[in-house]
């Protein structure tokens, strides 16, 4: 065997011999066959959220090859509900060894910042902006709602939208922010209209239509080519959608709520004329139909004859009455009106179209009704003229206050989607001008 060959074995030799010695060495100094062991499960030092329970690890020992654990005291405790660093001692009393862990326990949470109101809201020009609150908590301070920051740089006197900023943090550091956007709008109370309308004319007509018969398209009391100039409509397109509408003027005893739960049932929208007091009457009734895709159309402050207020002395109400309802409805809902309109009981003139288009509003008739005010119609006969008279594009006007309605309108939606119709509410009539 050559020299460097002998070398190479000899190295190998030495490695080998070396790392038993190793093993034998760890084995009697570290295995706790001849001397203890005491040595940490986990980490030396830990970090836990305050008030998350705390799961020790415990230690290891042995000793002659056996597991001495139950001999191991601890000194020293966690609490989990404080804040702060604790040491907790392991020691092998008879042993003379301790070995020793570090707990934090420290507060990672953010508080919890929560706006009262809604996040976006909708104010007038020139009027004041009150503050809706907000409420602060965190799980380890308790309540800092009074340490709660806010920038604001709301200028009611300009129009635009501007944010509100809150933050607020906790003894920890930990922080939250939620932000309001502040909409500084038009007063819809402040338009006025110049009148030059004494060239239209003002005789008062109800509305009145013919009986669908077998289903065919109706005719009502004026051509929708001459209702059309006036952004006024009776009936939608010529196809298979039916519109549900309901007029509220705050009837004694009404069925609403329960009718909007059955078309919230079968995802059916519908449009619903408000009058003001309804409307603040009922705002919370108001904003879940707004936020269920329901659509709210104006129906006048009072509900008076409007062609009694179409005249130059009278137009600041006339105006009025359609404005302050929708200043109602935007207070209420933080949302600007749609500008869906229906002359109360239906009652109105070349002229009171004329300046409700004026103001902006699409105005809307029907194509069905019937004697539905009196509280003595049953279902069957609700039900029966519902569904002997539906066609294409029909508007349907129904009043709330009868229970005859009520009972059978949950029929009446489940038969004509079983016939291939859908259901829409009115603000899809005339908006492209594209209806008959």
């Amino acid at each position: 065997m050559s020299k460097r060959c002998k070398i190479i074995v000899n190295s190998i030799i030495v490695f080998v011999l070396l790392l038993i010695v190793g093993i034998i060495v760890k084995f009697v100094f570290f295995s706790g066959s001849f001397t203890p062991l005491l040595k940490l499960n986990g980490d030396k030092q830990m970090v836990i959220d305050v008030h998350q329970e705390f799961e020790d690890p415990f230690v290891k020992a042995r000793y002659h090859l056996k597991d001495i654990s139950d001999e191991v005291e601890v000194l020293g405790q966690v609490d989990c509900e404080k804040i702060g660093t604790y040491q907790l001692v392991y020691r092998l009393k008879e042993h003379d060894k301790e070995v020793v862990r570090e707990v934090k326990v420290v507060d990672r949470t953010a508080p919890k910042l929560m706006l009262k109101g809604a996040s976006h809201v909708r104010v007038f020009l020139g009027g004041k902006y009150q503050e809706s609150g907000y409420a602060a908590s965190d799980d380890v301070d308790g309540d800092l709602s009074d340490e709660v920051r806010v920038e604001s740089h709301v200028n009611m006197n300009k129009k635009g939208i501007y944010k509100i900023h809150y933050y607020v943090k906790d003894h920890s550091g930990n922080g939250s922010k939620r932000t309001r956007s502040v909409e500084v709008c038009e007063d819809p109370t402040s338009l006025k209209l110049h009148y030059n309308y004494d060239t239209y004319d003002n005789t008062m007509e109800e509305w009145w239509f013919h009986k669908s018969e077998k289903h065919e398209r109706n005719k009502g009391a004026k051509s929708a080519a001459y209702l059309k100039k006036f952004d006024t409509y009776y009936q939608g397109p010529d196809e298979k959608v039916i519109y549900l509408t309901f007029d509220e003027g705050g009837n004694e005893v009404t069925y609403s709520k329960e009718i909007a739960e059955i078309l919230k049932k079968h995802d059916v929208q519908a449009t619903y004329f408000f009058t003001l007091n309804y409307l603040r009457d009922e705002a919370d009734f108001v904003k879940e139909l707004v936020a269920n895709g329901n659509l709210i159309g104006n129906h006048t402050w009072h509900h008076y004859d409007m062609t009694t207020l179409a005249n130059a002395h009278s137009v600041d109400k006339f105006v009025k009455e359609i404005t302050e309802t929708e200043k109602m409805y935007m207070e209420i809902t933080g949302e600007e009106m749609p500008k869906i309109f229906r002359f109360p009981r239906g009652g109105g003139s070349e002229r009171t179209m004329k300046m409700v288009q004026d103001l902006g509003y699409r105005n809307y008739y029907w194509s069905h009704a019937f004697y539905d005010y009196g509280d003595d119609v049953s279902k069957e006969e609700a039900l029966r003229t519902m569904m002997e008279h539906y066609h294409n594009g029909a508007i349907y006007l129904l009043h709330p206050s009868n229970r005859g309605n009520y009972e059978a309108i949950e029929s009446f939606i489940v038969a004509m989607k079983d016939l291939g119709y859908r259901f829409e509410t009115l603000d899809a009539i005339g908006k492209d001008s594209q209806e008959p």
